[in-house]
């Protein structure tokens, strides 16, 4: 039985989440890939960020005041040369309260890719994989995010100058993106998400294919539901975990892969295991 490990927004818990600061501090660590959200701004760009919007909780406007929580910004109706003039480091993050602060802003996602592929190159460590959440839903089309056929089209040529799609899993809780994607035979793996399994029938009767991934919340993944998105031949991630003991009952259920704030310890529970029960 082999468990993956994945950096949830990099190493959330230690570094700002979805920062290059924080994907390159798990990229230096021996797991599996690295968890990231992707939305579109106004001019087109692909922007690692988890909110369509400019968060009051984690970002700091180019003159360093506060943002106003009932004016905050869609990214979407924002150009990139304005989002990145925002700091979402330096405030820190309410629910990680040792997260370290640093100024830092929401990178492209051929940024990410670029960086983190130069320092495991530069420092002569194996390849990684990239998770790559689209952000998107049908209430928020042309509002908060493009239709889902130009949502994956702009994702997949930002991908294409680095010929790695055998090491991309695409993923969403809107299906239709999938969909779209699935028709594109790119060779990215693609993951459904969904929070509770009692909606798994649904949401696969939303897709027009299986996909090779279901991720759901921790909170929810029993025996029975591991076994059920095992029988429909789907690989089964948990997000968000970031309790040790959590992560020991899920590995003795059979999970496939922990998607976690903390790597770190999700590290030092798989190096409990004999070492032909588990890969990092």
């Amino acid at each position: 039985m082999h468990t993956i490990i994945y950096g949830h927004r990099g190493a959330r818990g230690v570094y700002p989440e979805n920062t290059i600061e924080g994907f390159l501090y798990a990229a230096a660590l021996d797991i599996y890939g690295i968890e990231m959200d992707v939305v579109i701004s106004k001019d087109k760009k692909v922007v690692v960020s988890h909110e369509p919007w400019m968060n009051p909780l984690t970002c700091t406007k180019p003159d360093n005041s506060n943002i106003n929580f009932l004016r905050r910004k869609s990214l979407y109706r924002m150009d990139y040369s304005l989002i990145q003039q925002y700091d979402c480091g330096l405030l820190g993050n309410p629910d990680f309260p040792e997260q370290k602060r640093v100024r830092t802003h929401k990178p492209l996602l051929a940024e990410v890719i670029q960086a983190v592929e130069s320092f495991r190159s530069n420092n002569n460590l194996p390849q990684i994989v990239y998770n790559i959440e689209i952000k998107s839903s049908w209430v928020n089309d042309y509002a908060l995010n493009p239709p889902p056929e130009e949502f994956i089209e702009l994702v997949l040529n930002e991908l294409m100058p680095f010929n790695i799609n055998n090491r991309i899993l695409i993923q969403s809780f809107d299906m239709r993106p999938l969909n779209v994607l699935h028709t594109k035979n790119t060779g990215c793996q693609i993951g459904m998400l969904i929070k509770n399994p009692r909606f798994l029938k649904t949401r696969m009767q939303g897709l027009t294919f299986i996909p090779d991934t279901c991720g759901l919340y921790y909170k929810y993944a029993t025996e029975k539901w591991l076994g059920r998105i095992h029988d429909l031949g789907m690989k089964a991630l948990v997000w968000t975990e970031n309790d040790k003991d959590d992560m020991r009952q899920h590995i003795g259920m059979g999970v496939d892969g922990i998607i976690t704030d903390f790597p770190e310890r999700a590290i030092e529970v798989m190096a409990e295991l004999p070492d032909e029960s588990a890969i990092a």
